[in-house]
């Protein structure tokens, strides 16, 4: 099958079934939490939930990064079991002691964490679901590595169905809050969970007995491989997920509620590029470990093509329309100024963008250098955060957030120059037609703001036109480029 003038597989169509679907479900069930809870008590929901998401990677140890190097392409079974076995139990002792600390400790923790009324009831819903998430994260990567592509999607799609039903039974109930939401969902996540383990068991045809620990030079090689990776993720969760948990203990769960709304609709933009990265890691490893980086940058071009060619639209339609479908979507309540939606949206843009790079770092063995660099750059956002928050709103957040980005996305770029694949990784027709579009419909827009009265016209009236005109020089540059290498 053909999109534009990439071929699509039939894995990367299962993820985007998976995306659309999974996320879709997310979207609709956030629409339906922040309607049913209010700007508050979704933001208490939401904020537990990024806390969750924040400490996931730290409690991995990086070990899911690890399991698919390690396995991805072993074929003994117990070269198999044995990564997964040692990464599952380290991942268990670090997550249920950090999970007895939070519950024990819930009511000071509370104190810094919420002005909600439930903070402390929400805080031991946290800790109950942080091993249950991590668990499920890295079976999932195991899944991952060895290729159970329908499996992990079939999976995903369920659990976010089977997460919306029981938000809207529990709605119907009159039993909603966001400790029940986060209870069934932690619930439901660890029945898909065994779901996935049961999965990986049978599918790699894994014995009990099969499950053994590797030797400690075994588990010190994973840690070595893992660290770093959790060290970068702990520096990208300071720049995509922390802000949620800073902007609620800074300014309440009522304005945080606001701002995750905002992060979910925008989430759209990152559901597009997910399917592509979650199958170029291996790709891209597996044509690197072959010696072949002209196969590893055709299937970059391939895959990060098309993101370019069709997120670049969708994020600019998001910035135009993204506010106002927001209150249409949840409320007056939930207002965020444009502004605000545009800067977070290229927050996103870039993050997603910058994938491509960040993986041939990873795979190149310059797992440190990301490790120092993500963590810096989220220390900007943090401190950003903390400093503009109070000065300017969400602005100020929003600003940080995307300054964070573009300087990691900068950085990563240059290092991979560096290591022979930096612009390289750009596919430069679909670059270059995707930027003449993009020139061709701020033109449009320019133009309508100075011919026209701008207070006559509405968003969709700018996003109209800029959508028309951007499909338009697409698709005459796409003809003729078609010409010029034919010619």
């Amino acid at each position: 099958m053909m999109i534009g003038r990439h071929r699509i597989d039939g894995d990367l169509m299962l993820r985007f079934m998976a995306e659309g679907m999974t996320k879709g479900a997310a979207l609709v069930m956030a629409v339906l939490l922040a309607r049913w809870l209010a700007a508050d008590g979704f933001g208490g929901y939401s904020q537990t939930q990024a806390l969750v998401a924040v400490l996931v990677p730290i409690v991995l140890l990086g070990l899911g990064f690890a399991v698919i190097r390690q396995i991805a392409g072993a074929s003994a079974t117990e070269d198999i079991a044995a990564p997964v076995a040692t990464a599952f139990v380290i991942a268990s002792v670090v997550s249920l002691i950090l999970a007895i600390i939070m519950w024990t400790a819930a009511n000071s923790i509370a104190i810094h964490f919420s002005d909600h009324p439930a903070a402390p009831a929400l805080v031991r819903t946290a800790a109950v679901l942080l091993p249950i998430a991590a668990w499920q994260s890295l079976l999932f990567e195991a899944l991952r590595a060895r290729h159970r592509v329908r499996s992990a999607t079939l999976l995903q799609i369920a659990e976010s169905a089977a997460s919306l039903l029981a938000v809207v039974v529990l709605a119907a109930l009159d039993g909603l809050t966001p400790v029940a939401a986060i209870s069934i969902i932690a619930a439901i996540k660890f029945a898909f969970f065994l779901c996935a383990g049961a999965d990986f068991v049978l599918s790699q045809r894994i014995r009990p007995a099969q499950f053994a620990i590797l030797p400690l030079s075994g588990i010190r090689s994973a840690l070595a491989l893992g660290i770093p990776f959790m060290i970068a993720g702990l520096g990208e969760a300071l720049m995509g997920l922390v802000d949620r948990v800073l902007v609620g203990s800074l300014a309440g769960a009522d304005t945080v509620g606001r701002y995750v709304a905002a992060q979910t609709l925008i989430a759209i933009l990152a559901s597009w590029g997910a399917p592509y990265w979650w199958l170029l890691y291996p790709r891209m490893a597996r044509a690197m470990a072959n010696n072949a980086p002209a196969d590893a940058l055709a299937v970059t071009h391939r895959l990060f093509g098309n993101f370019i060619a069709w997120g670049t639209p969708l994020a600019v339609l998001l910035a135009i329309l993204g506010a106002q479908i927001l209150t249409l979507a949840v409320g007056e309540t939930f207002r965020i100024s444009p502004t605000t939606m545009s800067v977070l949206v290229l927050a996103v843009f870039v993050n997603q963008s910058a994938t491509p790079w960040e993986y041939y770092l990873y795979i190149t063995g310059k797992a440190v250098f990301l490790m120092w660099t993500s963590l810096a750059w989220g220390i900007v956002a943090v401190a950003g955060i903390v400093i503009l928050l109070p000065e300017i709103g969400l602005l100020g957040t929003a600003i940080s957030v995307a300054a964070a980005r573009m300087g990691f996305a900068l950085s990563v770029v240059l290092k991979a120059g560096q290591q022979g694949l930096g612009p390289q990784l750009l596919p430069p027709r679909v670059t270059q037609r995707s930027a003449i579009a993009l020139a061709a419909g701020i033109g449009v827009l320019a133009l309508m703001y100075l011919a026209v009265n701008p207070s006559g016209l509405q968003p969709w009236h700018f996003a109209g036109a800029f959508l028309v005109s951007y499909l338009a020089a697409s698709g005459i540059t796409a003809f003729l480029q078609a010409r010029w290498r034919t010619a």
